[in-house]
């Protein structure tokens, strides 16, 4: 009985969200990066980061003979001798729903200018506004202590695609450092509402099965 419950209501709430997935959100997969630990993505390049389009004015790839990321090998500094980002069209979303970008952000740790300092980035999406997000290196910050950031940004889908963009608003070559992008939907309050019922039914049926408590 307990496990018919849970199961139950659990396959019911997941199937309410299409399957939304962010294609190489961890970039590594990738054009080869030589030994300096970077190599500079140009304007519109759609095949060198698969899944990403870059934007004006390109993006420099690392990898972690730079800096280490987040999550795998690589990573995305979103400025190259000034600011950068990157774009991917994105299906599978359903109209109205609310949605979340996460993804982890830093800084480059070899910016040379007195700390501590602060980069910023723009994120957006197709049915959302662009939400400006900041990073401040300490002197804590090294290229083996990234102290990435979690971050989540909220959008509404307005049809089955999507544009997200990740941007810079640093003007030099360092800045906003990109890694560990992905996508889930914020689940609707009645879908919370009913999931809560049913861990509380599961619970009831328990006490029903254990029997009366005697002192």
């Amino acid at each position: 009985m307990r496990i018919s419950i849970a199961s139950t209501l659990a396959l019911l709430v997941a199937t309410q969200a299409q399957a939304v997935t962010v294609l190489n959100g961890s970039f590594e997969t990738g054009v080869a990066i030589g030994p300096s630990g970077i190599a500079t993505l140009a304007t519109d390049d759609t095949t060198s980061l698969p899944g990403w389009t870059i934007l004006a004015d390109g993006v420099d790839y690392l990898d972690s003979s730079y800096v280490d990321a987040s999550d795998g090998s690589r990573a995305v500094k979103l400025t190259t001798t000034s600011s950068g980002g990157i774009t991917q069209r994105i299906g599978g979303f359903t109209a109205g729903r609310a949605y979340e970008i996460r993804f982890d952000l830093s800084s480059d740790p070899n910016d040379p200018q007195p700390r501590p300092f602060t980069s910023r980035m723009i994120v957006s999406a197709t049915g959302g506004g662009a939400q400006l997000y900041s990073y401040t290196v300490t002197g804590q910050n090294t290229p083996t202590n990234m102290l990435y950031e979690a971050n989540r940004y909220r959008f509404t889908a307005g049809g089955e695609f999507a544009n997200i963009q990740f941007r810079s608003l640093n003007n030099d070559e360092f800045g906003a450092i990109l890694d560990n992008v992905t996508i889930a939907e914020v689940p609707e309050p009645a879908s919370w509402a009913l999931l809560v019922l049913g861990f509380g039914l599961v619970g009831v049926a328990a006490r029903r099965k254990a029997g009366p408590v005697t002192a």
